[in-house]
């Protein structure tokens, strides 16, 4: 850019004007025509080189003129005066170029200045300076963003404000470390907000220094973090969570297959025993019924429990479970239930909303030790449905309240809590795509709030349950595959007690088995060895008409997924009981059999059950 200084031009072209009519008029031997060298040094203001080379042209043309014109002309003087006239004129024209260059460097110096204070005020980033006693003398708009302090209320004091007390000693040595010139960086710590919140921040902070390298100032960079944290927190919970899922699925299966050991053969000695073991028989089959629970809860934690949806109204869920709640909080306790005045259909399985309710209700009771009241509302939220749990117990601090949803987390005693009850919640609430909160206070109580998302279309009505006998076979020949010794002789027991004919088979003796008058195979589906679908693949090649269910303690959608199992092949969930063990065998032998087509593709061996 060029810089012209059109005043400063024409001041020296008038000066080399006047001097020049004053030369003109004084006598020749006064020698005023030298004065004219003024004009290219005035020119020299203007830090344009071309304008000084022309006015000093001007200027020793006009010189040359009057000393010729008064008969100096060859003259000594005259070739002085000249020379003093061009040696001015370079010389004004270096110090023109000399001051061109700083302006331009001056200029590009206040371009980026402006550049970079714009920078610093769009930042998200807050950008903050401050000097060494601590006094904030720059602060951004990303620092108002993000601690909600204008400028004006920070400049002047010192950045303590937004520092925790308890870190605020800090500061200080902070301090004398910058002015030592070292570099201070923070991956993580806390600052407070204008309306009393906190914020996790990462902070790097670094030493200004002046032209002569003395650290005059500091200024720091604070990210905010806090979503960041929150988020790796929430995935890091996710892994372990995953992990715990994984590890419960595993032992919920083997829990299975030994539930269902203990379950049937205690119904076996219920007909064997005296009157007087008859209570302690009870209470083994309570105790199985209780862990049947148990693994359920794990099963669904470890999300491999099969779970049916449909539309459920959740006003009738309330209503429906009224009784059973009220037969769990205790007499000094009082359940309020108030619904919503119209229906709030959601798509979700209704026992696990039961068991959502019964969880929380159960958890409200053991809260209130004392006593006290359970309400249970029902509200409409926008496009949602709402569940309110509340209680007037002991409340509970916000380092429990962070760690509630937490698997095998209990504050309750070894022999009366299990750490399960609200991480099932949780898993329940996710699986409908609802979200569920907590608010508590100590000595006032707790809230849980539920959220599933409405659906447009009508609740179904609920099944009534009709209570049936075990079915009875007419002598039909049942195969039998299970690689769990005990859990094969349960199941040949229980077939052949009923009426049916029963033949143990295993991957050994597969091949050499007759099985032309078998009407149905039963099969465990993860062996030790080849999956049951791939033995069940070979022996329907062999007995087209044979009928098969499969049974494992592994979820059922998962299972079907993973071996290809056909929805219209029945598979029983362990732990069963002998009426559905032979509900399901009766099921299966009254469907025809699928000539042609196989249950389930072969696929690769899964662990031992």
């Amino acid at each position: 850019m060029r810089l012209l200084r059109p005043v400063s031009v024409l001041v020296s072209v008038a000066v080399v004007t006047v001097l020049a009519l004053l030369s003109a008029a004084a006598p020749p031997r006064m020698l005023v025509f030298g004065m004219l060298a003024l004009g290219p040094a005035l020119a020299a203001t203007s830090s344009n080189p071309s304008a000084v080379l022309l006015v000093g042209g001007y200027a020793l043309a006009t010189a040359f003129t009057i000393s010729t014109w008064q008969g100096l002309l060859g003259t000594l003087d005259q070739f002085l005066r000249l020379v003093v006239v061009v040696t001015i004129t370079v010389i004004s024209w270096a110090v023109a170029r000399h001051h061109r260059a700083l302006a331009r460097g001056q200029a590009g110096a206040a371009r980026e200045r402006e550049m970079l204070v714009a920078f610093a005020e769009q930042s998200a980033d807050a950008i903050i300076v401050s000097r060494l006693d601590g006094v904030v003398t720059s602060w951004n708009g990303g620092a108002e963003r993000l601690y909600g302090y204008t400028a004006d209320e920070v400049i002047g004091s010192r950045f303590a404000k937004v520092i925790p007390p308890e870190r605020r000693h800090a500061l200080d040595q902070a301090l004398a470390e910058l002015a030592d010139g070292r570099q201070i960086r923070l991956d993580e710590t806390r600052r407070i907000c204008r309306d009393g919140s906190e914020r996790v921040v990462s902070v790097t902070v670094s030493p200004i220094r002046d032209e002569l390298g003395n650290v005059v100032a500091a200024a720091a960079t604070e990210r905010d973090i806090t979503d960041q944290k929150l988020a790796a927190e929430r995935s890091a919970r996710a892994a372990r969570l995953e992990s715990l899922g994984q590890l419960a699925g595993g032992v919920a299966h083997d829990f299975n297959n030994l539930l269902a050991i203990i379950l049937n053969y205690a119904d076996f000695l219920a007909d064997e025993i005296t009157p007087d073991g008859a209570d302690d028989l009870a209470r083994i089959r309570d105790a199985a019924d209780r862990a049947r629970s148990l693994t359920g809860q794990l099963l669904l934690f470890a999300k491999r429990e099969p779970t049916e949806v449909e539309i459920v109204d959740l006003n009738d869920s309330i209503t429906c479970s009224g009784e059973l709640l009220s037969r769990s909080i205790g007499a000094n306790i009082r359940m309020v239930c108030r619904t919503h005045s119209h229906p709030l259909p959601v798509r979700a399985n209704r026992g696990r909303l039961d068991q959502i309710l019964l969880n929380l209700v159960i958890n409200a009771r053991d809260a209130m030790p004392d006593g006290g009241v359970v309400v249970i509302e029902t509200s409409r939220a926008g496009a949602q449905a709402r569940l309110t749990v509340s209680d007037t117990g002991t409340g509970m601090t916000p380092e429990v309240r962070d760690r509630l949803f937490e698997p095998f987390f209990t504050t309750k005693p070894a022999d009366r809590g299990t750490g399960l009850g609200l991480a099932t919640v949780y898993g329940i609430v996710g699986d409908a795509g609802g979200t569920i909160g907590v608010d508590s206070t100590l000595g006032i109580g707790t809230t849980f709030e539920i959220l599933l998302p409405l659906v447009s279309e009508p609740a179904t009505a609920p099944a009534e349950c009709l209570e049936t006998g075990p079915a009875h076979g007419h002598g039909e020949r049942i195969a039998v595959i299970e690689d769990e010794d005990y859990v094969r002789d349960l199941v040949i027991r229980i077939l052949r007690e009923h009426g049916y004919r029963t033949t143990a088979l295993s991957e050994e003796n597969l091949a050499a088995s007759t099985l032309d008058d078998a009407s149905l195979l039963i099969t465990d589906i993860v062996l030790r060895g080849r999956p049951g679908p791939a033995l069940a693949d070979d022996l329907r090649d062999r007995h087209p008409g044979l009928r098969v269910l499969f049974m494992s303690g592994y979820s059922d959608a998962e299972l079907r997924r993973r071996y290809d199992i056909g929805d219209a092949t029945r598979i029983v969930q362990k732990p069963f009981t002998a009426v559905e063990l032979l509900a399901a065998v009766d099921e299966a032998l009254s469907t025809p059999p699928a000539v042609g087509s196989a249950p389930g593709s072969s696929a690769q061996p899964g662990p031992s059950p």
